[in-house]
């Protein structure tokens, strides 16, 4: 099966200095190569969703003297984004390219999925190997990576169940790969990737709120 289509010259886009022009370069160049690449994998994340997915490339930080430092696509259930939303993601950053289950952002499904993911902690725990590459990147520097995430441990879940409650920080949770190792992968390996992670995926996106819930338009 081909490659992703990544290599040295996307990731070296990272390593602008200038803010403004290196958002600028991964709007134009990568972040369309994520979009291709998730149109390819989408079909297949929909099947390993058990949901149809939309695409929804994620908005870059615009923030005064401060240069992205990651670029990503999510997959959601709503066409409209994917904010507040349980969601699937291809990231890139200036060392790695990361498969994600993550929710940001607030909305009335969050207490649910916070409850859902509570509950599930002791199922998460006992999946073993799919989680044994885990790691946790809320609040991560984008320099070295997290340590692998305690995933085993049901103590684990409750504290990522706890960070969808009232003004937490949401989830963010995955599996990264060396720039190295994604110029190798293929929309198969990724794939993979994806099915390991959905477990965790089906915990949030089958919690609703009674009446269930919309959707803001993506961050």
């Amino acid at each position: 099966m081909a490659g992703l289509g990544l290599g040295p010259s996307d990731f070296v886009l990272f390593e602008i200095a200038d803010p403004d022009e290196r958002a600028a370069a991964l709007e134009e160049t990568l972040q369309p190569k994520l979009m291709r690449i998730g149109e390819g994998c989408i079909a297949g994340l929909a099947r390993v969703a058990g949901a149809e997915l939309f695409a929804h490339p994620g908005r870059l930080p615009r923030r005064r003297g401060a240069a992205p430092e990651e670029v990503l696509v999510a997959f959601s259930e709503s066409a409209k984004g994917y904010r507040g939303l349980p969601f699937l993601a291809v990231v890139a950053t200036r060392e790695h390219l990361h498969a994600r289950v993550g929710v940001r952002g607030e909305s009335p499904r969050r207490a649910a999925m916070q409850a859902a993911l509570g509950r599930e902690a002791g199922n998460l725990a006992r999946k073993g190997k799919p989680f044994r590459k885990l790691r946790a990147f809320q609040r991560w520097n984008h320099e070295e990576l997290p340590e692998l995430a305690p995933a085993h441990s049901p103590a684990f879940w409750l504290e990522q169940s706890d960070a969808l409650g009232p003004g937490g920080e949401g989830l963010d949770l995955g599996v990264a790969f060396a720039r190295e190792e994604a110029r190798s992968l293929s929309l198969g390996d990724l794939l993979g990737v994806f099915r390991d992670l959905s477990p965790l995926y089906k915990v949030l996106a089958n919690a609703r709120e009674s009446g269930g819930g919309g959707c803001a338009p993506a961050p």
